[in-house]
């Protein structure tokens, strides 16, 4: 999916653009996730998936879109070993 695809993404099928970060690492995801936890995550023209220095940049770039929120999710290798089994990674809606 290109980035300017994701707004006509969420006002048709109900997904939210969504920011994915991985604890201790300096790169984050952009892209869109459906109501079932499906990722789609945002490519370049040439195809190539887009990996951000910083959720400020990753929202500057929504911004650009005309899209003024997006869910962050932080996932941490502690959630996969000591978790209670549920899929709950810390997420929040950030208004922007």
């Amino acid at each position: 999916m290109q980035l300017s695809e994701i707004k006509l993404a969420i006002s048709q099928h109900g997904t939210h653009p969504t920011i994915i970060s991985y604890a201790d690492s300096n790169h984050y995801l952009l892209g869109i996730k459906d109501e079932k936890g499906s990722f789609q995550g945002a490519r370049n023209k040439t195809g190539v998936l887009l990996i951000l220095n910083s959720i400020e940049q990753a929202k500057d770039l929504l911004k650009q879109q005309g899209i003024h929120y997006a869910i962050i999710e932080i996932q941490t290798a502690y959630d996969e070993m000591v978790g209670d089994g549920k899929d709950d990674h810390c997420r929040y809606r950030a208004e922007f």
